[in-house]
C-alpha cells in the first residue's frame, strides 16, 4: 500500500508485488480464540441435475471473487465453470465454461491470480480407452477476469498414462518466493509402481514452462497414498503443506503437515495435524490458510460426526492454530449436514483482516455450491450459533453426554407423529421423560468472541412439571445466567440478553430434568448474536464505505500534515485505523493510528468538494466531527465547522477515490460502516 502513490513501470510493479507476496500480513486486532462463523450459509450454485464437486476461490478484491467447481450438470462428461461476484459473495453469475473436453472428464480446478490480474486455472484431465488411463495437469489463463478461458502456453504440468485408474491429480497453484509452483499428487507405476502408494510434487513455472520436479513427499518410503496438497506462507515466513495421509492405522486417511523454511526443500519430518475419532472413520481433502492476524487455520472432511462411514457422510471441519502449527484447536463443523449427507471437498479463502470464506459441494439441504463467512471480528446482528434449528436432524454441531443423544434428546420432524410444527424449518429437538426420572442435556460452545455484549434467544415450549428445565449460557467470563422453560403449547420466544463476554468464548446449552414420561421440553431456532455496537471513546475503528467495501485510509502511509484521504482496499493497515478522542457535545476527533494526526476539512473550508486530510491535533472545529447512526452500525459524519458530511468523491468505488466534503445528501457516498477493533 505504501507504494500505490509512486509512478512506477508496470514490469517494476509486477517485481514489486511478488515482492510484496513475502512481506507477512499486518495483524488486526480480533480475538485471539477460535473464529465465529455466520449460522447462515449462501447458495453459489444449485444444479438443476447432475452434481457439483471441488469448489475453489480466488479473490481479485476484497468484493470481486471467483469460485470455480466441477460439473456434470446437464449431464456429460465433467468440467470445470467459473461463477464470479462483486458484492463479497452475496450474489453470484451464471457459470461460464472454463474447462471441457469432448473425450474425457476434467476436474480438480484450482486457480490463482497474478498481480497484473491474469488468473491461471490448473485442473487434471482423464481421458478413458477400454482398461487404459492417460491422465494429464494443464492450465488454462484468462484476462478477463474470468469471462473467456484459452489455454497457457507451455501450461502442461505432467502426464501418465497406466492400466487402471492411476495418475496425476490435485494440482494447486501457489506462489513461493514470488515464483509460481504448481503441486500435484501422483499414484502412477512410474512414480509409485505396483505399491498403490502416492507422491506429491512441485514444478516452478520458468516462464515458458514448468521445470524440474521437486519431491514434497515420498508416500511409497512412508509407506503412505500421500494426496491433496495445499501450501500456505506463514507469518514467520515458512512455508506450511497440509496432505491427507494412509498412515496410521485404523483410518483410512488422517491430516498431516510438513513446514519447510524455504518452500523448496521438503525433506522434513511429517507431522500430525488431525486424527478422526474412532476406529475406521477418516479426514482427508485438507486446505489451509493464513488469517490476517497471523494464525492458520486448516479445513478437512471427516465422517466422525456422522452415524455412517465414508465419503458419502463427510462433512467439513475447521482447525486454527495460533503457534504455527505447534498445536491445533477450536475443532469447528463448519457445514453440518444430516447423517446421509456430506459436505465435501472444501476450500478456504481470507478476504480481508477480519473476515474468511469457507466453500463446499454439499447435497444438504439439497446439491450446490454453498459458502460460509468467518470472523475475526465478531459482527453485530449475525447468528453464530451452529446447526441452530437442528435442520441437519441430528445434532452435529452440539454436544450432549452419556446416553442422552438419542435416548432422551429426540428428533422431532413434521411426520413423527408429534403433530406439531417446528418453530423453523422442518425439524427440532425434544428433551424428552422416560419412564423414570431422567435429565438430558444439549449445548455447545462458541469460540472466537470478542469482548462485547450479546444476546441468546430460542424458541422453546415445555410440559412444565420438571424439578428443572432452563435455557442457559456460561463460560463467558460471567456467572451462568438461566431462563426458565416457557410452560406451554405454544413455541415461544426465551431470552437471555446483555451478556457480556470477556473470556472469548460462550457455552450455549439446554437441560431439562425429567420426573416422569409424561414430561417434555422442545427448542428450536437457537440465536446467539452481538449487539449493535454503540461508538466510545477510547476506541479504534475501521470505517468502511458499504457502496464500495473500501476503508477510509491515509494515503501512502503518510504521516505529515496534510496527507491526503483516500479510499483503499481493507489490509488491516493502522493507516486504515482510527480511534475516537471525544470533544464534548457529541463531536470527535479521528486519530489516525499511524500518524498520530487528526482527519479535519483542509484549510478550514466549507465548500462542497472541500478536501479532507490529516493535521496535528489543533483542536479546531475543523477537526471535529459528529457521527450520526443511520442503523445496523453505519453512520455519517457531519463537520463541526462546515456542517457538511464526510463524502466519496463521486460515490466512488475504486481504490484511490478521493475523500472530501459535501453537503448532507443521506446517500451511499456519505455512509460509513463503524468496525470496532479495540474492544
Amino acid at each position: 500500500m505504501m507504494f500505490k502513490a509512486l509512478r512506477i513501470p508496470l514490469s517494476a510493479l509486477l517485481t514489486l508485488a511478488c515482492i510484496m507476496l513475502l512481506i507477512p500480513s499486518p495483524q488486526a486486532f480480533a480475538a485471539s480464540s477460535g473464529l465465529a462463523w455466520s449460522s447462515d450459509a449462501i447458495t453459489v450454485y444449485a444444479p438443476p441435475s447432475g452434481g457439483v464437486w471441488y469448489p475453489r476461490l480466488a479473490k481479485r478484491s476484497n468484493s470481486e471473487w471467483l469460485l470455480s467447481f466441477d460439473t456434470n450438470a446437464g449431464g456429460g462428461n465433467t468440467r470445470i465453470v467459473v461463477t464470479r461476484t462483486t458484492n463479497g459473495g452475496q450474489s453470484w453469475s451464471a457459470p461460464v465454461t472454463a474447462v471441457s473436453h469432448p473425450s474425457g472428464n476434467v476436474g480438480n480446478g484450482q486457480m490463482l491470480v497474478l498481480p497484473g490480474g491474469e488468473v491461471w486455472l490448473a485442473y487434471r484431465l482423464v481421458i478413458q480407452s477400454g482398461a487404459v488411463y492417460t491422465t494429464s495437469l494443464h492450465v488454462r489463463r484468462s484476462t478477463d477476469g474470468g469471462l473467456t478461458w484459452s489455454d497457457l502456453p507451455g501450461g502442461a504440468i505432467a502426464s501418465t498414462t497406466a492400466n487402471g485408474f492411476k495418475g496425476v491429480w490435485e494440482p494447486h497453484l501457489e506462489y513461493i518466493n514470488g515464483v509460481i509452483h504448481v503441486l500435484y499428487a501422483d499414484d502412477s507405476p512410474a512414480a509409485v509402481g505396483t505399491t498403490g502408494l502416492q507422491n506429491l510434487y512441485m514444478k516452478p513455472w520458468t516462464g515458458s514452462g514448468w521445470g524440474a520436479r521437486i519431491t514434497l513427499s515420498d508416500g511409497v518410503a512412508a509407506g503412505s497414498r500421500d494426496g491433496m496438497p495445499v501450501i500456505t506462507r506463514m507469518n514467520d515466513g515458512r512455508y506450511m503443506m497440509v496432505f491427507e495421509s494412509s498412515d496410521v492405522p485404523g483410518h483410512p486417511f488422517v491430516i498431516k503437515y510438513k513446514i519447510s523454511a524455504d518452500g523448496l526443500n521438503w525433506s522434513v519430518p511429517r507431522q500430525m495435524l488431525y486424527t478422526p475419532n474412532g476406529t475406521g472413520k477418516k479426514a482427508g481433502a485438507p486446505f489451509v490458510a493464513k488469517l490476517a492476524d497471523g494464525r492458520l487455520i486448516a479445513a478437512f472432511q471427516t465422517d466422525e460426526s456422522s452415524g455412517n462411514t465414508g465419503d458419502p457422510y463427510t462433512s467439513m471441519h475447521t482447525m486454527i492454530s495460533a503457534n504455527n502449527g505447534a498445536t491445533w484447536e477450536h475443532k469447528t463443523n463448519v457445514f453440518p449436514v444430516s447423517d446421509t449427507a456430506s459436505s465435501n471437498w472444501n476450500a478456504l479463502m481470507t478476504i480481508d483482516s477480519t473476515r474468511i470464506a469457507a466453500v463446499t459441494s454439499a447435497d444438504h439441504p439439497a446439491s450446490g455450491i454453498y459458502l460460509k463467512l468467518g470472523y475475526t471480528l465478531t459482527p453485530a446482528q449475525v447468528n453464530l450459533a451452529n446447526n441452530p434449528s437442528f435442520e441437519t436432524a441430528n445434532v452435529t454441531g452440539w454436544t450432549t453426554y452419556g446416553d442422552d443423544y438419542p435416548a432422551r434428546i429426540l428428533i422431532h420432524g413434521a411426520n413423527d407423529g408429534v403433530g406439531v410444527p417446528a418453530a423453523h424449518g422442518a425439524y427440532f429437538i425434544g428433551l424428552a421423560g422416560t419412564s423414570g426420572p431422567a435429565s438430558a442435556y444439549i449445548g455447545q460452545t462458541i469460540t472466537g468472541l470478542d469482548d462485547g455484549a450479546y444476546t441468546m434467544t430460542a424458541r422453546m415450549r415445555s410440559s412444565g412439571g420438571q424439578s428443572s428445565c432452563i435455557m442457559e449460557v456460561k463460560d463467558y467470563g460471567g456467572a451462568t445466567r438461566q431462563a426458565a422453560c416457557p410452560v406451554t403449547t405454544a413455541w415461544t420466544t426465551v431470552t437471555i440478553p446483555d451478556i457480556q463476554v470477556v473470556s472469548g468464548k460462550a457455552t450455549l446449552g439446554f437441560y431439562a430434568a425429567n420426573t416422569s414420561s409424561a414430561q417434555w421440553a422442545d427448542v428450536d431456532q437457537v440465536s446467539f448474536t452481538r449487539q449493535s455496537l454503540a461508538l466510545a471513546p477510547g476506541k479504534t475503528y475501521r470505517l468502511m464505505n458499504p457502496a464500495s467495501e473500501k476503508m477510509l485510509e491515509v494515503d501512502a502511509w503518510g504521516t505529515a500534515n496534510g496527507s491526503n484521504v483516500i479510499l483503499w482496499d481493507d489490509h488491516g493497515g493502522a493507516n486504515q485505523q482510527w480511534t475516537l478522542v471525544s470533544a464534548g457535545g457529541g463531536y470527535y476527533k479521528l486519530v489516525n493510528a499511524h500518524s498520530g494526526k487528526a482527519l479535519e476539512v483542509d484549510g478550514w473550508s466549507t465548500a462542497d468538494g472541500g478536501n479532507v486530510t490529516i493535521w496535528a491535533d489543533h483542536g479546531g472545529d475543523n477537526q471535529l466531527w459528529l457521527p450520526v447512526h443511520l442503523g445496523g452500525g453505519v453512520y455519517k459524519w457531519l463537520n463541526k465547522h462546515s456542517g457538511k458530511a464526510l463524502d466519496v468523491a463521486g460515490s466512488g468505488v475504486t481504490n484511490g477515490t478521493n475523500v472530501q466534503q459535501w453537503t448532507d445528501l443521506g446517500n451511499s457516498a456519505q455512509r460509513w460502516a463503524m468496525i470496532q477493533l479495540t474492544p
